[in-house]
Parts: C-alpha cells; structure tokens; sequence
C-alpha cells in the first residue's frame, strides 16, 4: 500500500470534523462539550455579577436628583447589557447544537428505507472506522466519538420502535403523523415537524446527556480535586453514585438553561407566539427523554438507554477492553433485558436492526469456493450493513481477495460456520499446518515481525488502517451480494 494514497473521502472527513465540533480538545474551544465546560466554569462568577448588578439597581432606586437619575440608568444599563450577552451567548450555543443535528439528518435521512438504511450504516460504520482501536490512548478516542455515534443511534431506533409500534408519548405520534412524506425540496423536508420536533430534540438530548460530567464538581471526582487523576479509572460504588447524581443534575440544568429554547426570528406576532409555544414543547419532551431514561418501564426513555448501554462497549471508555469485546455488546443488552434494566421488546427491536457485529468491525473468516467447499485460507472482511435477517450472521463488504486487499470487494453474508469469530469456525483451521498460517499472515499484514506472535487463527481484524486509505473508504456503494 502506498502512504502517498492515504487521505480521507470528503465523507470521511465530514464526520470526523462532525465529531471534533461535538467534542474535541482545541485552542478554539468551539466544540459542544468545550462551550458546556466553559458555560460550568463561570457559572458561579456570573451568579455574583448578577447578584451585584441588581443590587446596584436595587441601591439606585432611592436616589434622587440628576446625579441619581444617572446612576439609575447607568445601573439599569448594565443590568440588561449583562442579561443581553448571557442570553446571545445562550442562543449561540442552541444554534450551534441544532446545526450538529442537521447535520446528522442531513447524513442520514433517504427517500426510501433502504437509502436510509445504507446512510445509516455508513455513519455508524465510518465512526468505528476512523476511530483508533490499537492505541495507548483508545479511551480518549472513543470519549469523543462515543456522542455522535449514540445520537445516530437513537434516531434509528425511535425508526423501528415507531414501526414496532411501541412508543405511546402522544407528542411524538402527533408529529410522527403530520411528517411531511415524499417531500418536494430540501426546505420542505427541513420544515417537517417530525423533524424539527420529535427528530431533533432527541438529537439533541442523546448528545448533550453526558454533558453533566464537564461540570466542575463531576471533575473533582473523576480527577481529584488538583485534576491529576484518571477520569477513565473504575469508580467505587459511592463515588459512582454520586458523579451520576450530580451528572444527572447538571445535564438537566444544562439542557434547560445553558441551551434552552430557539429564538423566533420574523415580524409576525402570530407566528413567533406559536413558534414559542413549539419551542416550549420542544423542551419539555427533553426533559421528558432525559428523566424518563432513568426508568426502563417508561418505554420513551429506552431511546436514550439502550444506545447509551451499546455505545458504552463498542466505544468504551474503561482502559484495557479489547477490541474483539465489541460484538458482546448485544449480549449486555440482553442481560439487562432479562433483569429488567431496560424493556425487553425495546431491545430485541434494536438488536433486528444492528445485529450481533457493529458497523465497521473487522470480520475474519474461510471463504468459499464455486463448489459451496471451504479453502484453505481465511480472508477479511468488514461489517457493513443493518438490519440483518439472522443477528449471527453480519451483512460485510470483502476487504480481502486471495489474500491480497482491494477496495472493489462484494458484499457477503458470513455465517457461523465459517466466521472465525465463532468457535466451531476456528476449528476447521486447527488442522492446518503452522507453516501455512504464518504464510496467510504473513500476506495480510504489514508488521509480520512485531505480529507473528499473535493468535495464528484471528477472531476478527482491526480495519483502522485498511480504512485509512482514501480508495478503500466507499464500503456502501451498491454491489452485488453473496452468501459465503
């Protein structure tokens, strides 16, 4: 492979800077979570400035005479210039979280399901793929992608648990039947009160719902009070009780005050009254999601919770998970399910949909000949495709053709017999020769020195590198599809 050949599609690098405006580390601090550090940060100056401007205008109202007069005003002045700079500062962090979310719909909405279905599986897959997965800092990569890819979660099952027909909030069924269906331009479809209504608040509420963690006395406890610790250590059960508490409490304060509702922009006293009263609606279904996703019996709040149980192994932020870990992330939520942490039909919905294997995970596997009889190598490939007819059995693009990679590869379906992730597959390569497994690894990665010591016969691959080049980044386009 040639480095000069590495780079990145303009769809690849799209989600990567979607990413980095949602979290990243940057001088600018112009990301989501840096503008919530920075509004938790001087939330207690400001509270004294406020206090200290209103006493003033308090202490000026019983002046009297010119001089009096001018300290009222001057004091008045101050007052509603410091309200008018919170209230422009609050509006430009609602307008920057909505284009966030536009954005993703933008990604991910399709005339037909299976467009739909396709973007959906080309974001989900493109985060996981552009996200370092052999690195001493692992955690920190997933801590900054773990937001969009939960969000673009959430959306895709609010899709099937409405098709499933099994949320009842009447708010989200009076704007699921007025959607706009077939619309006729880009306009209309962003004028769509599904959309503006049901689509983005969850949006919003999915990515801000870890935002609470950014506020000062969340930090304490994850880093100490001199900031030196490790905010990614596994807490005791008392210092973890009390983070998600205070989490909790300033995700909320957040979302209400820190973002709040939009701003009506027009002449019609009409029409800002009823885009204030849809602003108020609006806010009042987060908090719905917010709170509701605490409890597994309110069905809504599954929403926010399944994706967030998901994300929190395929992107985990404990340090050590490997990588071949991912798949188990269906089981965890099956677990849950039976002991009633999260509701059971909700999940299985979910599951029908993302199956056993994330979008974008390294599949090895024995190929097949003309004659349905397995060779004598295994290949790779990688996961592509939602809404799998069998969980167990991932929908995949080919990345490797005698072992030699190519970015023309099929799309196959990979069943358990012979998916390398699933032990009765690895025994059928028991039986050969040391020699040739050395030989099949030996073509498929670069670093044979540094890696001949790993498992001869591989569960599964890490495609961060095979990606990284700009021809193999199109996994989605239409081809023709095999079962292996």
């Amino acid at each position: 492979m040639n480095k000069a050949l590495i780079g990145e599609s303009h769809y690849t690098k799209s989600v990567r800077n979607l990413i980095k405006k949602v979290h990243d580390l940057s001088p600018i601090k112009d990301s989501l979570y840096e503008q919530a550090t920075d509004y938790f940060a001087s939330l207690n100056g400001q509270g004294e400035q406020l206090h200290d401007l209103k006493q003033q205008v308090f202490n000026s109202k019983d002046l009297t005479g010119s001089r009096g007069e001018t300290r009222r005003k001057n004091a008045q002045s101050k007052l509603k210039q410091f309200q008018q700079q919170n209230e422009e500062s609050r509006l430009q962090r609602y307008k920057e979280l909505h284009q966030v979310c536009e954005q993703i719909l933008d990604l991910t909405d399709a005339a037909s399901q299976e467009e739909s279905a396709r973007n959906f599986a080309r974001l989900l897959g493109t985060i996981l793929l552009t996200t370092q997965t052999e690195h001493r800092k692992v955690v920190q990569f997933n801590q900054k992608s773990k937001h969009l890819y939960k969000a673009t979660l959430c959306l895709l099952l609010l899709d099937v648990m409405l098709a499933d027909k099994q949320i009842s909030n009447p708010y989200v069924l009076r704007h699921f039947e007025n959607r706009v269906v077939n619309a006729k331009s880009k306009d209309e479809a962003n004028q769509c009160p599904y959309r503006l209504y049901v689509k983005v608040p969850l949006l919003m509420t999915a990515l801000l719902q870890d935002v609470g963690q950014n506020h000062p006395e969340v930090q304490a406890i994850l880093r100490g009070t001199d900031g030196s610790g490790d905010e990614f250590r596994t807490l005791d059960k008392d210092e973890r009780q009390q983070m998600l508490k205070l989490s909790y409490q300033h995700t909320i304060n957040y979302l209400k005050d820190g973002v709040g509702c939009g701003s009506y922009v027009g002449n019609s006293k009409a029409e800002r009254e009823l885009f204030n009263e849809a602003e108020k609606d609006k806010l009042k279904f987060v908090m719905t999601l917010i709170k509701s996703s605490l409890d597994p019996r309110q069905t809504i709040g599954n929403l926010l919770k399944i994706p967030q149980v998901y994300t929190s192994v395929v992107l985990s932020t404990k340090p050590g998970q490997s990588y071949d870990t991912l798949p188990k992330a269906t089981l965890v939520l099956q677990k849950a399910a039976e002991k009633d942490a999260l509701n059971s039909k909700a999940v299985q919905s979910f599951i029908s949909v993302v199956g056993h294997f994330p979008q974008g995970f390294g599949i090895t596997y024995i190929p097949k000949d003309s004659d349905r009889r397995d060779l004598d190598r295994y290949e790779y490939a990688i996961v592509n495709g939602l809404y799998p007819e069998n969980p167990s059995i991932p929908i995949c693009r080919s990345a490797t053709k005698n072992l030699e990679f190519t970015g023309l590869g099929h799309d196959l379906l990979i069943g358990t017999d012979n998916n390398l992730y699933y032990s009765q597959a690895r025994k059928k390569l028991e039986v050969m020769s040391k020699e040739r497994l050395l030989e099949i690894l030996s073509k498929l990665v670069s670093n044979f020195e540094e890696r001949k010591e790993l498992a001869l016969i591989p569960n599964c691959w890490h495609p961060y590198t095979f990606f990284s080049y700009a021809k193999h980044q199109n996994l989605w386009n239409k081809t023709n599809r095999f079962a292996n």
